[in-house]
């Protein structure tokens, strides 16, 4: 007699990129025979007081707008995200402990208290827990199906005959690191100048962060370039990752990154600078003091752990992380953009069996 399939559910607070993540992990995980249940949730305001004050309470669920948390329990409860965490924790809570409580993100697993494992991609550099898991990137709704079904549905979206296509993603200027319109243009062209070399043609997609200055800097770098606006309807994302044969990815946010090795791509990440703010001289300071250790790091940590301020995030790590596993290469002015090189099997794949290993080991 086999084993009945566990139960998962996957809570999202409907924010775009947490949502992303969750249907990603939804597709990996019924793949493997899991029985997942997507609950979408909605906040009010009282998700401003945070997870360390929130607790497992569902003081921060709009009850109008959200699905029902209620029996029967699952065996897993996975969120992403901060407001997902005290949702999580309250599942956990009223299934008297049946459901295990797994978090991802650094704005959400910064608190592990009434959790029973988080995953955080590791250049956030939170401080070591035996529950605590270091990722090479976070989730990704870039799934084999999903890959396959946009590139069914646009089949002229690319020119196969003027390939080998190589994909410029645009990203921008973040809380933390800047990408000037100049740097911006230096990418194009040296995207431009090696499809050329290797025959082929280049493409360009931008995002919500780029801005008309930046995105008008790289069609003049890049003038034969065909370029897809972030805004374009329906968003082409999807279909351009599933047809290009290489991916030139901005460092500027680890999703668009997560996004193109999950597709599959060789991915060249190109770095770009930090920017200063007041926010990130206070991280950065409070990341100094917890680095002289004894009473100044505990009390940084505290500090970290009720989500007052996090880490500052360290995108150059992520950069060398990926390069060593051998997902992506760095893009520098020296670089030759080749594609005669194929990294291994994205992460997303082994972090689901991950995941279905501690059904198992509590099974």
């Amino acid at each position: 007699m086999t084993d009945p399939a566990p139960t998962i559910w996957l809570l999202t607070d409907g924010q775009p990129g947490n949502l992303t993540q969750i249907e990603g992990l939804a597709a990996h995980l019924a793949d493997r025979g899991a029985d997942v249940q997507v609950k979408r949730l909605r906040s009010n305001r009282w998700h401003m007081l945070g997870a360390a004050l929130l607790g497992a309470s569902g003081m921060s669920i709009d009850q109008c707008r959200s699905d029902a948390l209620a029996a029967p329990w699952p065996n897993m409860v996975i969120g992403t995200g901060r407001r997902s965490a005290p949702w999580v924790r309250r599942v956990k809570r009223l299934s008297g402990g049946r459901a295990l409580a797994v978090q991802f993100g650094q704005k959400g697993a910064n608190l592990m208290e009434g959790l029973d494992h988080a995953f955080v991609v590791g250049h956030w550099r939170l401080p070591p827990h035996p529950r605590r898991e270091k990722i090479l990137t976070p989730p990704t709704g870039a799934t084999p199906a999903r890959l396959a079904a946009a590139k069914a549905a646009d089949t002229g979206l690319l020119d196969l005959s003027r390939g080998p296509w190589l994909l410029l993603v645009l990203g921008g200027r973040c809380f933390d690191h800047d990408l000037p319109p100049a740097l911006g243009a230096g990418i194009a062209v040296q995207a431009r100048e090696a499809a050329e070399r290797l025959g082929g043609s280049l493409a360009i997609v931008s995002s919500r962060r780029s801005g008309a200055a930046l995105e008008q800097a790289v069609k003049n770098a890049a003038p034969g370039a065909v370029f897809f606006p972030w805004d374009q309807t329906p968003n082409p994302f999807l279909a351009l990752l599933a047809s290009a044969d290489t991916a030139i990815v901005t460092g500027d946010s680890e999703s668009m990154a997560a996004e193109a090795i999950a597709a599959g791509l060789p991915a060249y990440l190109a770095p770009v600078p930090t920017r200063s703010s007041p926010r990130m001289a206070v991280e950065r300071a409070a990341a100094w003091l917890h680095g002289l250790g004894g009473t100044c790091a505990w009390a940084i940590r505290q500090v970290w752990a009720a989500g007052v301020l996090l880490p500052p995030r360290d995108l150059d790590q992520f950069l060398d992380d990926l390069v060593a596993a051998g997902f992506a290469r760095r893009l520098t002015e020296e670089t030759e953009i080749r594609l005669d090189w194929h990294p291994p099997p994205p992460p997303d794949t082994a972090l689901a069996d991950r995941l279905m290993a501690i059904i198992r080991k509590r099974s």
